[in-house]
């Protein structure tokens, strides 16, 4: 029980940082001027700040849902938010990502929302 709320409190810590620095770079520099160890820092606070986000919307939708058992509800409901919010998190990097590529089509979103139905079916069998 402890390792949930010290897991809650840090993953918002972690994701309320990530947010003031993607901030500051956005508003303070370019990708020309930081270089590749800077796009690389952008893209994993990015990623930082979205599992904040996804892991608090699973934990509502999973709330909501309420098909958990009751005695094992806060344990099972924070594991399972965490690691579905692991993974959803990703759409939105990689989004980002191929759209520094030169643009997001139709395709490249069809390609992601597939990956990320697929990514979704492996954890909720316990394969990754």
């Amino acid at each position: 029980m402890c390792y949930n709320s010290l897991m809650n409190k840090f993953l918002l810590v972690v994701s309320a940082f990530a947010a003031v620095v993607l901030l500051m770079m956005m508003t303070l520099t370019s990708p020309s001027v930081v270089g590749p160890v800077g796009v690389l820092v952008f893209f994993t606070t990015a990623y930082l700040f979205f599992l904040g986000l996804a892991a608090f919307g699973c934990r509502l939708f999973f709330m909501l849902r309420g098909k958990l058992n009751k005695a094992n509800q806060s344990a099972n409901l924070e594991k399972k938010s965490l690691r579905y919010g692991l993974v959803i998190a990703l759409a939105p990097v990689i989004i980002m990502l191929v759209g520094s590529f030169g643009g997001v089509s139709i395709i490249e979103v069809l390609l992601t929302i597939i990956l990320e139905i697929l990514l979704c079916f492996m954890t909720s069998r316990n394969v990754i």
